[in-house]
């Protein structure tokens, strides 16, 4: 898969990084598992990956964008917080995903919406 960061997104990641200094590695970690619900992972399909993925709280599609395209809204689990208070949205479409936005929950409660319709009517 090949991975994109939107120019609000890599600003937040800069600013959060200074805050905890590890999440450029979450964020690696983030986008092997985002590789994975797509690709599937050694004998497991992609559909099965998906399916057990979404169903817990780790994820959800917050808009399908039409056969193979979407925007997902995840947790960033981090090696310097102890809970779930961060949260990426990226956008995935084929074999690409942009990474649009990237907040702390208590920072910010809720994804921006303004900037998801920035980027799915691209």
């Amino acid at each position: 898969m090949n991975f994109d960061q939107a120019p609000e997104f890599a600003k937040e990641l800069k600013k959060l990084s200074k805050k905890w200094r590890r999440l450029p590695e979450d964020l690696l970690v983030l986008q092997a598992a985002i590789t994975t619900l797509y690709m599937g992972a050694n004998s497991l399909r992609a559909a099965h990956t998906r399916e057990t993925f979404f169903s817990t709280k780790k994820g959800a599609v917050l808009t399908v964008l039409g056969n193979s395209s979407e925007v997902v809204k995840v947790r960033l689990d981090s090696q310097d917080l102890d809970s779930d208070k961060l949260r990426v949205i990226y956008i995935q479409r084929s074999d690409d995903v942009l990474l649009i936005e990237l907040f702390a929950k208590n920072e910010k409660p809720r994804e921006s919406q303004e900037r998801i319709t920035k980027y799915t009517n691209r």
